[in-house]
């Protein structure tokens, strides 16, 4: 585990072996424990709103998306990028619950996005134990019918794909509500991963992780100068 902060925003990364250990220490538990995949977009967002960035550091696992994350920490080695890119954790975690036969509950925003997610979660583990599955939208976005929903289904495990950051806050203001020891936010932006990024992937990546280290590069200056 590397603490690291990055644009004031404090963060926990976990190699994947230490990161599933977390995960069975999870869900052995009594409450609710919560893990978030995010990117730098998000966290840009998070460092301009003291709310959001409150509810990314109460989290209880954060997962990068993408290595750019760490590379702006310079704490990028290449072990974790590989683990990163192949999406490890997630195809571990999936094989973790399907082998434990732990149940599942899948949350979408819009039943379009909760197809998206059913094939995602297809792609990666055919044989989960799903118990429920369900949208916001269809629970009018009122966050107490939707955990009156959860409550009845009583998963092991919540796993979300929501435009950001609508898990997040939803598990900062409920969670405490929702009896589940698990519940894990996807990137809403993912759509297929693959585990070898192409060539224009790779690129578009670099693109963006100039632009982000740019951005942290004058935080920090500013911070400095501060001082």
């Amino acid at each position: 585990m590397q603490k690291f902060t990055i644009l004031g925003i404090t963060l926990y990364d976990y190699g994947v072996r230490e990161a599933l250990r977390n995960t069975d220490r999870f869900l052995g538990s009594g409450g609710l424990n919560t893990v978030a995949y995010i990117s730098s977009a998000q966290i840009a967002r998070a460092s301009r709103d003291e709310e959001l960035k409150e509810s990314v550091e109460q989290l209880d696992m954060t997962v990068c998306t993408e290595p750019d994350l760490l590379e702006a920490a310079g704490i990028a080695a290449r072990s974790r990028i590989r683990e990163i890119d192949e999406k490890v954790y997630l195809r571990e975690l999936l094989r973790k619950l399907s082998r434990n036969r732990n149940s599942v509950y899948l949350l979408a925003d819009t039943q379009p996005d909760l197809e998206v997610l059913e094939d995602l979660i297809q792609e990666y583990q055919g044989n989960l134990y799903i118990r429920g599955h369900g949208t916001y939208e269809a629970f009018g976005r009122q966050p107490e019918r939707l955990v009156n929903e959860l409550n009845d289904v009583v998963p092991d495990a919540v796993i979300s794909r929501m435009p950001w950051p609508m898990d997040i806050v939803l598990m900062k203001e409920y969670g405490q509500y929702v009896n589940a020891r698990l519940w894990v936010s996807l990137p809403y932006g993912a759509v297929s991963w693959v585990q070898n990024p192409s060539f224009w992937a790779r690129l578009k990546r670099k693109f963006h992780y100039r632009l982000f280290e740019k951005r942290v590069q004058e935080y920090n200056s500013k911070e400095t100068g501060a001082k």
